[in-house]
């Protein structure tokens, strides 16, 4: 082995070492969504289809001179870890409720693997990856989950996008003309879908992981072996035929030091509390509905289809509207009757419910919310009470929402009352709102968390909800045989 295939290993090995030390934590979050079915483990696909479109640039390198500003190295890269820092330290936290959704670590790890590779092999050979760099955009969390949702977020739909993504590596890979390259791409797409179709065919409940890995690793690869060997005919087959030329031993002492301890500040932050399925016992029974308390009658009732594309195909979203049956001064001074709804949302997929909270059901991109308050339902569940403010509608919604397991089906129930008693009160209505939770996020990134949160909350309604949540869950309930009161 030469002295310069050595220096290669050598940086690749500290490159990979620290990228996986740095982020071990999320790593291992990961591989626990994965086992549990959640679609982010696809990210593990990630570095497969880099291999794939990246060892295609490395072959197409000409004209490459061993020139290096180990200044501008340095300077540039100190840049992009100090990036990687502040978007794990500082931008993190502020979305420590979208967690599983946005998995900004991942985008960090990303970073930081960047700036780290231009310290210890130049700006110049990582600039040549750009493409690369590019088209692994188009995998981050939140956008994958937007446009398979947008596509109906069937299992197909969220292995297709993989597929199109791998068509974007395998172009990539063979892209030495653009014709090749959309050639590339339009191959592995086909072959990507084809499999993917196939897959689901011979094994419909084929774990996700899997699901996303077949189609696309394999047509990637695939179509990247056969342009390769179309186009080497009658020539020699070796993959990589020119030589490297990375910075002397000597400049790079000191990148490697920066890197290393770069890597354990990043290992020493600590990511969000994981929120897991809901464990606390419900009532027997799988009822898509709730059954009306004492004390209140139902005015209407309607279901949401679309909430299958988010929560899975069995998934179910009822809204009831319930009427209180008598008039009750302490909840209102002018005679009125008050109304409150009643959303429960079930699924099987219990881990679904983590990653996408109870506000990402409703559009309330301006509204601000308030701290929670732990509300006693009695029967073992605890609810969590909040309002939203509404600065363009001048509303205000009290909030109480539980969750709890009811026969293997997971179900998180959301009380609302509104600040205006009339009939004609608007409540937050359920749609898909990833639009405007993305405009929230940017407001949140561009202004802080002081942007959505109320810092001074009025709960005129607590007592009400309270009521409200008690006789709902003791409604649940078969009556105790025996019992008179």
């Amino acid at each position: 082995m030469s002295p310069a295939v050595r220096t290669l290993v050598g940086r690749w090995t500290l490159l990979v070492v620290a990228v996986v030390a740095a982020f071990l934590p999320t790593w291992s979050r990961l591989v626990t969504e994965a086992r549990g079915g959640a679609v982010s483990g696809y990210l593990f696909v990630v570095p497969l289809l880099a291999v794939v479109a990246g060892q295609g640039i490395a072959r197409r390198r000409s004209g490459e001179l061993p020139i290096h500003d180990r200044q501008t190295d340095v300077i540039v890269g100190g840049l992009v870890i100090l990036a990687a820092l502040a978007v794990q330290g500082l931008w993190l936290p502020r979305y420590a409720d979208q967690y599983a959704l946005l998995h900004i670590d991942v985008a960090a790890a990303g970073i930081f693997a960047v700036g780290a590779a231009i310290l210890l092999f130049g700006l110049r050979p990582v600039g040549r990856f750009w493409p690369l760099m590019v088209s692994l955009v188009a995998l981050s969390p939140v956008l994958y989950r937007t446009i398979a949702v947008s596509l109906g977020g069937s299992r197909f739909a969220y292995g297709f996008v993989l597929v199109l993504v791998a068509g974007l590596a395998g172009g990539i890979a063979v892209g030495r003309t653009g014709r090749r390259g959309l050639a590339g791409f339009a191959v592995t797409v086909s072959v990507g879908a084809a499999v993917l179709w196939g897959v689901l065919a011979v094994d419909p409940s084929i774990h996700i992981v899997w699901l996303q890995a077949i189609p696309t690793v394999g047509a990637a690869a695939v179509t990247g072996t056969v342009f390769y060997l179309r186009a080497r005919r009658g020539r020699s087959k070796r993959v990589l035929s020119r030589p490297v030329q990375p910075p002397s031993a000597k400049s790079v002492r000191s990148a490697a030091v920066l890197v290393v301890v770069t890597a354990g500040v990043l290992f020493a932050l600590p990511l969000p509390a994981v929120v897991g399925p809901p464990t606390t016992s419900g009532p027997p029974g799988r009822a898509a509905s709730l059954a009306v308390p004492v004390g209140w009658r139902e005015i209407e009732s309607r279901s949401y289809p679309w909430v299958r594309s988010f929560f899975g195909p069995g998934a179910t979203l009822v809204r009831q509207e319930w009427q209180a049956a008598v008039v009750e001064p302490a909840w209102d001074d002018k005679g009125r009757a008050r109304t409150v709804v009643v959303d429960t949302l079930g699924t099987t997929n219990g881990a679904s419910l983590g990653v996408y909270p109870e506000r990402t059901l409703y559009r309330l991109a301006s509204t601000r919310t308030s701290p929670s308050l732990p509300v006693d339902l009695g029967h073992g569940v605890t609810g969590s009470l909040y309002t939203s403010v509404d600065d363009g509608l001048l509303l205000t919604w009290t909030k109480l929402v539980f969750a709890w397991v009811r026969d293997g089906t997971y179900q998180r129930v959301t009380v609302i009352a509104v600040d205006d008693h009339e009939p004609t009160a608007r409540f937050p209505e359920p749609e898909p709102s990833m639009a405007s939770n993305m405009s929230a996020l940017v407001a949140v990134f561009l202004r802080g968390n002081t942007v959505v949160g109320d810092d001074r909350p009025d709960y005129d309604d607590r007592d009400l909800l309270e009521s409200v949540g008690r006789s709902l869950v003791a409604a649940q309930w078969p009556p105790v045989v025996g019992d008179d009161s």
